[in-house]
């Protein structure tokens, strides 16, 4: 996992994951997938390690299939 802690907004995590919207909330609600940070009322992101992270697993899990 990368050591960088950026902030990722919706579409550059929809981006990076080839992930919809609603999927990547349905994946937090289910625990499956990075916790955003709240920014204020009606602004949230995600840190790029720990979307990167997600990444990396998903690809490690692939390996061990």
């Amino acid at each position: 996992m990368q050591n960088d802690d950026t902030l990722l907004t919706m579409p550059e995590v929809e981006a990076l994951t080839r992930l919809s919207k609603p999927t990547v909330y349905q994946m937090i609600r289910e625990q499956r997938f990075p916790k955003q940070v709240r920014l204020g009322p009606n602004k949230v992101a995600w840190l790029r390690s720990e979307v990167m992270g997600w990444i990396g697993q998903r690809a490690d899990a692939r390996e061990l299939a």
